[in-house]
């Protein structure tokens, strides 16, 4: 028996209504959202349409597996459903009240992901952590979705309050006729207080404002607030150093950085610094 919450009950019915195109997932970790919305997934395209195909993406296709699939398909079995999976070809072919549809999977880790997916014709598509994925590749995805009845479903943990994912569909889910549901740890009924209670002991600043509280927020101040600058940044010494070393960090996207370190009685100290 699955005991499924208020809002998980709401991921399981929404597509039931014609109001939404798409639905939109976000919030803390381990909140529950990846499974139910997975399950909704294979009951509304099973109930739905009968000889078409559909996109399941994730960061990588083995991440995909790992996140949603390796538990999500032994429920499916469960429930009725035929689910052949086709490892080599990345796709699986379901079964259920006489009608059969095929699901391919797809990862989306960089730019040149979006030609994986183009080409195909969809009649929907699951992002799971949709923030992950570049814009190129979601955009491509979305507009594979061209047969009619076709419904958008995307779920991911937070981002800073200015990353793509957030300006252009979160705040825009009501012009895109998206329903946007936010969740919470709270909204998990099979997580126990013990474990909610390590998780909210395990992060801190940013990451528990993002990971727990399930916000999308920025890094403002300092995101290891364990800092201390006394201990972390003490000023050189004067004087001669008995060793010298350069480090790097060289920086594609992110600018360059690099420190001159002296040693002295086995501490060394970032003397002069490049950025």
């Amino acid at each position: 028996m699955i005991r499924f919450s208020r809002k998980q009950r709401q991921v399981l019915t929404w597509w039931r209504q014609n109001r939404w195109q798409a639905i939109i997932c976000d919030g803390a970790v381990r909140s529950g959202k990846t499974f139910c919305m997975g399950l909704s997934f294979f009951l509304w395209a099973q109930s739905c349409f009968d000889g078409r195909q559909f996109a399941l993406c994730g960061k990588t296709v083995g991440a995909l597996r790992r996140n949603l699939l390796t538990e999500l398909v032994p429920c499916l079995r469960r429930i009725g459903m035929i689910v052949r999976e086709n490892r080599s070809a990345n796709s699986l072919m379901v079964e259920f009240g006489g009608q059969r549809n095929q699901f391919l999977l797809f990862g989306g880790k960089d730019e040149s992901s979006a030609a994986l997916i183009q080409g195909s014709t969809l009649a929907g598509l699951l992002l799971d952590e949709a923030a992950l994925m570049p814009r190129s590749f979601v955009e491509q995805a979305v507009a594979r979705c061209s047969v009619r009845g076709s419904k958008l479903w995307f779920n991911c943990n937070p981002e800073g309050p200015e990353h793509w994912f957030y300006k252009e569909w979160i705040e825009k889910a009501e012009s895109r006729g998206a329903l946007r549901l936010h969740f919470t740890m709270a909204d998990n009924p099979g997580l126990s207080p013990e474990i909610r209670q390590r998780y909210e002991r395990l992060y801190t600043g940013v990451f528990y404002r993002r990971f727990v509280q399930g916000e999308w927020a920025a890094a403002q101040g300092l995101v290891y607030d364990f800092f201390d600058p006394a201990r972390d940044a003490a000023p050189a010494p004067e004087g001669a150093f008995s060793r010298w070393r350069v480090s790097v960090d060289y920086g594609t996207v992110n600018p360059l950085s690099m420190g001159l370190w002296g040693e002295r009685d086995g501490v060394w100290y970032r003397v002069e610094e490049v950025y």
